[in-house]
């Protein structure tokens, strides 16, 4: 918020040249801190990746068939990534806690089931974001992931009322449930409140920092 729009579509347009990619050929959600998911299709193309006015709205995932990339933004939030070979989807979830415990990342394989992916042929990555070590998190989110998990091993003792959050773990005993094998799986490990010389954190930084892109697309066909 507060950006320059100029400025803004002037990164994107760096970014888009470095991975050889057209603006018209992108899309991004509005990322709501939800848990809803879009399929995004060639009716989509180009959507967001130039200015908010063109987001698709109310959604935190992304999933598609097609050769469009797909981008979110993160600052301590979870990118989860999908891919699945054998019928060539690709995914990307922006997971939260609220995101997180609204099971965004079960979500997105469930619509993979949907189209014929089964999860066992999925491919997964967790990337950067805040780590078990920095995110202490109050008595609400502890309630709301109580109420939704039969069990939380990724909640660990913090200071009185409050507990230290595991989004990785969080995510990957999602990724397990679903049917994603554990060698298909990969986590970073990497927490973006502790390397903020490399990373941006809301958390330490607060909300006027800038934003990691998370990007993924199909190889492109290139030719011989």
């Amino acid at each position: 918020m507060g950006d320059d729009p100029q400025a803004v579509r002037a990164n994107r347009e760096i970014w888009f040249d470095q991975w050889d990619a057209e603006a018209s050929k992108v899309v991004i959600g509005e990322q709501v801190h939800g848990s809803k998911i879009h399929e995004a299709g060639l009716s989509d193309a180009g959507r967001g990746s130039c200015s908010l006015d063109s987001v698709i709205l109310g959604i935190d995932g992304l999933f598609t068939r097609s050769p469009l990339a797909l981008m979110a933004f993160f600052a301590d939030c979870v990118p989860v990534f999908f891919y699945h070979p054998e019928q060539k989807l690709i995914g990307i979830a922006h997971a939260g806690w609220k995101g997180t415990v609204g099971k965004i990342t079960l979500m997105m394989l469930e619509h993979f089931r949907e189209q014929g992916a089964d999860p066992a042929g999925c491919w997964a990555a967790i990337g950067p974001s805040i780590g078990p070590c920095c995110y202490e998190v109050d008595t609400r989110v502890i309630t709301a992931f109580r109420e939704e998990f039969q069990e939380t091993p990724f909640l660990s003792q913090g200071k009185a009322g409050h507990a230290m959050l595991n989004l990785w773990e969080a995510n990957r005993l999602m990724l397990l449930k679903a049917g994603v094998p554990e060698q298909q799986i990969w986590t970073a490990g990497i927490c973006t409140a502790c390397h903020t010389d490399s990373f941006f954190s809301h958390r330490v930084e607060g909300p006027k920092t800038g934003r990691m892109a998370g990007w993924i697309r199909q190889n492109p066909k290139r030719e011989d």
